[in-house]
């Protein structure tokens, strides 16, 4: 390997340190301790976990869908563009990871209907917000944060929504294989990557890179808000009860990025 690829794959590794630290501190998801996580993912109803997972799957590819013109750089538009052709399923209408995600979860034994009707409409506001955000971004460092921050929490989040799943009237072997969790257990270390890379490249000086940093906060508000959303009966319950030993499993104070 000769210098300028190390040094390159040392700028990567020093970027991911960096940014993977962040998350660790400020997302709930990355920050809780397993055996508090657990105890949240056992008293969280399944069908309300599939039915938010649901709602997102549909917003992520049109989320990722609006960010494409918005980028001037071709090559960051090819990484977005990658990521937006495997949710699609590769024009594979069912192969789309909404449409595997819904057979995922009959596996899990949640009943499409149920699913569907079940209530959602506290997630929209959340959704929104990150939409409109995205919306007013004006150069590629600044979607590049929301792309980093949408990206670097999803292995945590695929294996929350798995564990909050398996407990539910499916072996854990069997939801295990089915394709929608084989293909994001397989893909996300690769969406990560790419946004990683995206966001190392889009950066020349310390403005565009605070500003980046910046956008990338946002996505972390954006999961700590949609957790805090899901699991919002068990939080309050805990918090009604007042224990030491609860207060563990509340979220962290919402991060304030204006």
């Amino acid at each position: 390997m000769n210098s300028y690829s190390t040094t390159k794959d040392e700028q990567f590794d020093q970027w991911q340190s960096h940014l993977k630290g962040i998350l660790s501190k400020q997302a709930w998801l990355a920050s809780i301790p397993l055996n508090q996580l657990s105890q949240v993912q056992i008293n969280t109803s399944p069908l309300r976990v599939a039915s938010f997972w649901y709602h997102f799957s549909v917003f992520a590819a049109d989320f990722l869908c609006l960010a494409l013109p918005l980028l001037q750089s071709h090559t960051n538009r090819s990484y977005v563009a990658q990521t937006v052709d495997e949710e699609l399923g590769h024009g594979e209408p069912s192969q789309v990871h909404s449409v595997l995600l819904l057979e995922a979860l009959e596996q899990a034994g949640i009943d499409k209907q149920e699913l569907i009707a079940y209530p959602t409409t506290e997630l929209d506001d959340i959704l929104n917000s990150l939409r409109n955000k995205l919306l007013n971004s004006k150069n590629d460092y600044e979607v590049a944060g929301f792309f980093l921050g949408f990206e670097l929490l999803a292995e945590h989040n695929i294996s929350h929504v798995f564990e909050c799943l398996q407990p539910y009237n499916c072996a854990r072997e069997e939801l295990l294989e089915t394709p929608y969790f084989q293909e994001h257990f397989k893909v996300e270390p690769e969406h990560i990557r790419r946004a990683l890379t995206m966001g190392l490249n889009c950066c020349s000086d310390e403005h565009q890179i605070k500003a980046m940093i910046h956008n990338y906060h946002h996505g972390i508000v954006f999961w700590n808000r949609f957790w805090n959303v899901v699991h919002q009966d068990i939080l309050e319950a805990n918090q009604q009860l007042g224990s030491q030993q609860d207060y563990a499993l509340k979220l962290p104070s919402l991060l304030t990025v204006s």
